[in-house]
């Protein structure tokens, strides 16, 4: 099941009513999201496989990507 993109006056108005709920945050750069996996992955000492799945997750999750095989 796909989501339809939200228009960006919406999530600010979503977000100045709900502004705990992670849906309506302003979106994050994709780089973003993938440097914040990669930090916390190593951190808790993740080998390269299981990096790169953290990061597909994230992305698919964002709806960044289409989910599937990659």
């Amino acid at each position: 099941m796909t989501q339809a993109p939200i228009f960006e006056g919406l999530r600010a108005k979503l977000h100045a009513r709900f502004p705990k709920e992670p849906r309506w945050y302003p979106p994050m750069p994709a780089w973003e999201l993938i440097r914040e996996v990669l930090v916390k992955g190593r951190a808790d000492g993740l080998d390269d496989v299981q990096l790169a799945g953290g990061i597909y997750t994230v992305l698919v999750s964002h709806g960044l990507i289409q989910g599937g095989r990659a």
